[in-house]
């Protein structure tokens, strides 16, 4: 009896830890098409409307869910936390995403985005109490030192490019708030959060994109067909549909665990950049991508959080 009792809690572990990986894989793979569908939509819009049309278009979508399914509103703590993420991740991170990505390729940006998993590990041990080793803590150092020498390597070491600066910013931004979300995923449930997250950020996101296309306009050009679908696939995956899988993965998971997974984020986006964009695909940037996932993955076998499973 104790052994079926046994193996059947292995069963509903294992069961756990599959959808937990494969939604957040799920998740990661949306994410991949951000860089190459943010410059597609650059061809006609500006960085900045791009930015607010992802959140008003996501938000407005996400408020007629709540709406409909007359959803539990979260708590006061929560609210405050849901605020938090909202600014990193549907504010700050597309506008500064989109403003580095007029100066950049999207191969450029798909590397710096390495720094990801490892931000988004460390805000999870810092907000989330998952125990960070020290040989965590050096992969986290090796692989930051490491990003600024390929940053520094393709401006000819001339400094720290302004798109480069912008980049790191956003990444850091939305690495907290990737954090926080998984985190919160726990207590409402991943589609649960996201919306709210989008929500809470919808006024803001509307005032903006009203103000700014009343003194701007809509677009600089024309938009085609490539830069409506751009704009379209920011809003509808990148900004709603595919943060529903990630953020159900790190509340299954983990945060500092099912973050990982966006190891492979930085070559999913490279080479969904060339037949996209037509961008080459240059060996030094995803060699120095391998370079930084192994470190990372080294620093992941030593991190350990408190209970051994995220929870």
């Amino acid at each position: 009896m104790r052994t079926a009792t046994v193996d059947f809690f292995r069963a509903q572990a294992a069961r756990r830890e599959l959808e937990a990986w494969s939604c957040t894989l799920l998740g990661v793979l949306c994410f991949s098409f951000t860089f190459p569908m943010t410059r597609l939509a650059l061809a006609a819009f500006d960085p900045i409307m791009v930015g607010l049309v992802r959140g008003a278009g996501a938000g407005s979508a996400a408020l007629i869910y709540l709406v409909l399914s007359r959803s539990r509103v979260p708590s006061k703590a929560q609210l405050a936390r849901i605020a938090g993420a909202a600014v990193g991740m549907v504010i700050l991170f597309p506008l500064l995403v989109s403003s580095a990505l007029r100066f950049v390729p999207a191969t450029h940006a798909s590397v710096v985005a390495a720094i990801l998993p490892l931000l988004t590990a460390c805000f999870g041990v810092i907000r989330g109490r998952e125990r960070g080793t020290f040989g965590f803590w050096v992969s986290a150092v090796a692989g930051s030192l490491l990003i600024g020498l390929l940053c520094g390597y393709r401006s000819g070491f001339r400094g720290i490019d302004r798109a480069d600066l912008l980049l790191l910013i956003g990444f850091g931004a939305c690495s907290y708030g990737y954090a926080e979300g998984g985190l919160l995923a726990r207590e409402l449930g991943g589609w649960q959060v996201i919306c709210w997250v989008l929500v809470s950020a919808l006024p803001v996101e509307l005032a903006g994109l009203i103000g700014f296309a009343a003194f701007n306009g809509a677009w600089v050009h024309p938009p085609s067909a490539s830069a409506w679908t751009g704009i379209a696939y920011l809003t509808l995956i990148s900004q709603f549909i595919g943060f529903y899988f990630y953020y159900r993965g790190l509340g299954l998971g983990g945060v500092a665990k099912m973050s990982q997974a966006q190891l492979l984020l930085p070559f999913l986006a490279i080479f969904a950049s060339g037949p996209l964009l037509g961008e080459e695909i240059d060996v030094v940037v995803v060699a120095g991508a391998a370079v930084i996932s192994l470190i990372l993955i080294v620093g992941r076998w030593s991190l350990r959080d408190r209970s051994g499973a995220g929870h």
